[in-house]
């Protein structure tokens, strides 16, 4: 039934027996999951590509490759926000969703580092983020992120309204920034401003519970780190970026004083 489930939403059949053999055993290498599977390791390996590509997998290297799947509740939100839609499969797809989470492995651990590569990874990445217990904290270059994934982005602020989860940013100070900064009520976000000199940055780091990912959307690439010591480093860098930028907005929109007039002799 799994199988057929997984084939409904778009994976053809050896790519729901790799996925499956992913949920099953956890994090594992190409020569297990082709043990598993019973499919040639130039086959497994050409698949986990795909389903990488596609967001169903992570990828993580410590002297060889190692593949993590993706939980399938969050292979929905990934689907859901695709471009091709197929509502009533997805819809059937969730209702089963217990059934896979009975089929994973009960000692299932995420790795410490998890890669995500193509457009597909990058969305992964970002879904990754809406399962936050605590705030946001972002450095991001939104000049990219806005102009390369628009249409997801969009509906990205609005369902971490939705799920409570609020962010502060700190943007390079760029036309597409400001007026981004003025929806921050709007998108349950506080933002400030650094100048460019100071922050020139094109990538997007986002600090929440103990992990902190980087977006580098040009290259169309994100890792996720899980680290308490990490983040919380993160978190002090943050802090301290916070207060300078605190500064520079205060800056930024102080009025000049207007001239005393001079007094008649």
């Amino acid at each position: 039934m799994l199988r057929k489930l997984l084939e409904s939403i778009g994976l053809n059949a050896k790519e729901a027996e790799v996925y499956l053999a992913c949920l099953k055993l956890g994090t594992q290498d190409i020569a297990t999951l082709s043990k598993e599977t019973k499919l040639a390791p130039f086959d497994v390996s050409v698949i986990l590509t795909n389903l990488l590509d596609r967001g169903f997998v992570s990828k993580f290297s410590r002297e060889k490759d190692f593949f993590t799947p993706q939980e399938p509740g969050i292979v929905v939100n990934i689907l859901e926000n695709g471009k091709m839609k197929l509502e009533a499969n997805i819809s059937n797809f969730k209702k089963h969703l217990r059934h896979f989470e009975d089929y994973m492995n009960p000692s299932f651990t995420k790795p410490e580092i998890a890669f995500y590569e193509g457009a597909e990874g990058i969305v992964a990445a970002y879904e990754d983020t809406l399962t936050s217990k605590t705030e946001i904290l972002a450095f991001a270059s939104i000049d990219d992120t806005e102009s390369i994934l628009p249409e997801y982005v969009s509906k990205y602020y609005k369902r971490r309204k939705a799920a409570k989860i609020p962010i502060r940013a700190i943007f390079p100070d760029t036309k597409m920034a400001r007026a981004r900064q003025k929806k921050d009520a709007e998108e349950l976000r506080e933002s400030r401003l650094l100048p460019k000199s100071a922050l020139n940055i094109e990538i997007e780091i986002n600090v929440y519970d103990d992990k902190v990912a980087y977006f580098s959307i040009p290259e169309k690439l994100a890792i996720i780190v899980k680290s308490k010591l990490i983040a919380a480093s993160m978190r002090e860098m943050f802090g301290l970026c916070w207060k300078v930028a605190d500064t520079y907005t205060a800056v930024e929109v102080k009025q000049p004083k207007p001239a005393k007039a001079k007094k008649k002799q």
